[in-house]
């Protein structure tokens, strides 16, 4: 595995801002040249040819590979050049090309006047120190959350069942929140909830925000007004599940 260096880090975001979403072919070559990229500090044996269905699959490879390397996830969480080059590697399948010939690239607005590629891990500061904005991140993010998860029968495959490309805004603010991704309970009861166990994807309408009992509701309002009186991190997915209000009822049945 070879990482980019600041040069590199620099010519990828290039590319994604200025020629990328003209369908342009991802510059794979700067992870294979010394003057924009270096030997990572641990022996990490990816596959370029490697394929994911979806982003559980991808998670769980990497958290494979990251382990078998002895990186733990503490260390890989804060490796900006570690995540950029991932995307990059693996760039026709995180952004393919559509139809037309053309590519979409997802962007991150900071303030309305600039936007950020989010192939490239945003760095944020965080009670006075920097830190990675990873959860959200197209390679980052379905690491961490497969990591928080990898106990789990269900390895968070509720939030990671789609495509490398597809991260919608409802999932992706799901994913945004450590409080939902790191507690397994929570988890469980989103597909207790939202899970159409027979076609293996979320049911339609689970993030209508003007329909009762949305997702996006669970793990925002009503997440934030229940911890004030209930303990999700202790209480069992059924307990969790039973205790919800009526405007859950719909799902329930």
């Amino acid at each position: 595995m070879r990482v980019l260096n600041d040069r590199g880090l620099k010519q990828y975001r290039a590319f994604l801002e200025e020629v990328c979403e003209e369908g342009a072919e991802s510059p794979g070559h700067l992870l294979s040249d010394d003057m924009y990229s270096k030997p990572y500090s641990r022996y990490i044996d990816l596959d370029k040819e490697a394929g994911f269905e979806t982003k559980q699959e991808l998670g769980r490879y990497l958290s494979e590979r990251l382990e078998a390397a002895g990186v733990p996830r503490h260390e890989a969480a804060k490796d900006r050049a570690l995540w950029a080059s991932i995307t990059l590697l693996y760039f026709d399948q995180f952004c393919p090309l559509t139809p037309d010939g053309t590519r979409r690239v997802p962007q991150e607005r900071q303030d309305p006047n600039e936007r950020y590629p989010k192939f490239i891990p945003r760095i944020v500061e965080r009670g006075g120190e920097l830190s990675l904005r990873g959860r959200r991140h197209y390679a980052l993010g379905p690491y961490l959350i497969y990591e928080y998860n990898k106990d789990t029968h269900h390895k968070a495959d509720v939030l990671l069942s789609g495509s490398l490309n597809a991260w919608g805004d409802d999932v992706e603010q799901t994913a945004g929140r450590i409080e939902v991704i790191s507690n397994m309970n929570l988890i469980e009861v989103i597909r207790m909830l939202y899970w159409d166990e027979d076609g293996a994807r979320l049911k339609t309408g689970y993030s209508t925000v003007s329909r009762p009992g949305s997702l996006l509701r669970l793990v925002g309002d009503l997440r934030n007004q229940t911890k004030m009186t209930h303990d999700w991190y202790s209480m069992t997915p059924q307990d969790i599940y039973d205790s919800l209000p009526s405007e859950y009822d719909e799902w329930k049945s």
